[in-house]
């Protein structure tokens, strides 16, 4: 209870300090998509197709920050088969997403230790290979998430490796051009300093999901906002516009909450 409080107050000082327009380029990321989730997408696409931002993939929006063009990409991280409902609302908004896989799932390892690592206490809610593929068909993005969806920083560096190779390998089943990675659980904190230069030398892209960073992109560093279900779509913009850089990089924590 006191730790949501000063949460919340600290989120409203960044907010009274730091709130801008909305960025040019907007990266947002989601996990499951059940129905409460495709009502919002939907709404996030209405609202920003209004304000005439174009849906595209990672891949394409790393290109274009700093450029004044109005873009935004939707990102799902982990796996889940209810991604399978996005493809027609996809299809019907020509919107391009990126969708970051983990793949202990493709094989015959077992996904106990993957659902630990998530959260996850129903099997059934795994993506399959058939979803995946359509994806792919459909012309969105594949990133990679690691294997088994450990936290980095918790790793020595060949386990580090092998869960970044192993995952490249299975994913490139689907689609040989593998450009981007998102890392677990999205805070940079959860990455050593040998294990970002390996990602930077093997990837386009790595993906962050810390809110409030939407205004600190690079070109091969890419903040993500979590679109929070739980906070009404006025305050997700308000998110969305403000700046927490300064707090996010002293505290290594979110000035958002």
């Amino acid at each position: 209870m006191i730790k949501t409080k000063i949460q919340k107050f600290i989120r409203l000082i960044n907010i009274a300090l730091y709130k801008k327009n909305l960025p040019d380029q907007i990266v947002v990321y989601f996990h499951e998509t059940e129905q409460v989730e495709i009502s919002t997408i939907q709404d996030i696409i209405l609202f920003f197709k209004n304000m005439d931002y174009e849906f595209v993939s990672v891949s394409k929006i790393s290109k274009n920050f700093g450029t004044g063009k109005k873009m935004f990409s939707f990102t799902f991280d982990d796996g889940f088969k209810n991604w399978e409902n996005l493809i027609p609302l996809f299809n019907m908004y020509g919107v391009t997403a990126t969708f970051y896989l983990n793949s202990v799932f493709l094989t015959d390892e077992g996904n106990e230790i993957f659902m630990r690592n998530i959260g996850l206490d129903n099997e059934s809610k795994i993506i399959n290979q058939n979803i995946i593929s359509d994806l792919v068909v459909h012309n969105h993005e594949i990133g990679a998430h690691t294997h088994s969806h450990y936290k980095l920083s918790n790793l020595e560096f060949n386990d580090f490796k092998r869960e970044v190779d192993n995952n490249l390998t299975l994913l490139k089943e689907f689609s040989p051009e593998i450009e981007s990675f998102a890392i677990p659980f999205g805070m940079s904190r959860y990455l050593k300093k040998d294990q970002i230069k390996y990602l930077t030398d093997n990837f386009q892209t790595i993906c962050f999901g810390e809110a409030g960073m939407l205004f600190s992109q690079k070109d091969k560093s890419i903040q993500r906002y979590p679109w929070q279900i739980g906070l009404t779509f006025y305050q997700n913009l308000i998110n969305l516009s403000t700046d927490t850089n300064f707090f996010n990089r002293l505290t290594k924590r979110s000035g958002l909450g």
